[in-house]
Formats: structure tokens, sequence, C-alpha cells
């Protein structure tokens, strides 16, 4: 019995967690409107494994915000389900490629490779505009302005 009970609260944390690391982004620092992040991106090539870790930067932000930043409160107060139910064309454009123009930068920390778990990753240092973001969010009516 005390097995059993052990396993269903096993699995009940295993879920929990999961949620919370859905994306690996590290806050590096803090200059301004821009924020860096240290980021792995997955993919079957470079290009597509950097375009998931530049995505993972802005997902995270905006769904579940960055631990030890000042952006620690997501900016949607909706999930990511919620969210894209409710603004499906603008969160489909938005997360197409419409994201990048408030990435300043995002530079090659680790190569492309297979990592520990033979998945193929790379790591990134991905600096983004917040203020940018936010009014882009604002623009397509993902979020309110502060005091509306």
């Amino acid at each position: 019995m005390n097995r059993v009970i052990l396993l269903i609260l096993s699995l009940i944390l295993a879920g929990n967690i999961s949620i919370f690391a859905q994306y690996q982004v590290n806050h590096i620092s803090t200059t301004g409107e821009n924020m860096t992040f240290r980021v792995v991106g997955y993919g079957k090539n470079s290009k597509k494994a950097s375009d998931n870790a530049e995505l993972s930067v802005i997902k995270a932000l905006m769904f579940e915000g960055i631990p030890n930043s000042q952006q620690h409160i997501p900016m949607v107060p909706e999930t990511e389900a919620q969210a894209l139910k409710k603004h499906k064309n603008a969160l489909n454009s938005f997360f197409a490629g419409e994201y990048k123009s408030e990435i300043v930068r995002s530079v090659i920390v680790r190569k492309f490779g297979k990592d520990a778990n033979k998945q193929k990753t790379i790591t990134l240092e991905v600096t983004v505009n917040i203020r940018a973001l936010r009014n882009k969010l604002e623009r397509i009516g993902v979020i309110r302005k502060f005091g509306l």
C-alpha cells in the first residue's frame, strides 16, 4: 500500500516538475530595457535548434516568467493554451517569426551537437528588448497596457 501511495506521489511531483522545466532558460544580465538569457534549443539541425532556443526565451517570458530576474512574473496573465485559444491568429503569426524583431542579439555559446541524452541541441545567449516585446504584445492584443 505504501508503495502505491509513493508511486502516485512521485508521478504527481514528476508531472509538476515538467511543467516548470519546459523551457531551459537562465537569466544572465539586465542592461536597461535589454535582458540576456542563456537558453538550450533542440532541433534536427543548427537552424531549427537556434529558432527553438530563441522562441523558448520569448515563450518563457510570456507564459512563465524567468526566476531571478526582473521579469519573474509572466507577461501574459493566461496559460499558453488559453492564450493560443483566445488569440489564435495573432499568436500564430507572432510565433511564426514576428517575435524575432524583439531579439537584439543571439550568440552561440555551445555549438550544435548531441548532449548527454543524445538529443541534438545548441546553447545560445539571447538578448531580448523587454519593452519592445511588451509593446508588441499590447499592439496585437494579447496583453493590456499598464493601468487599463
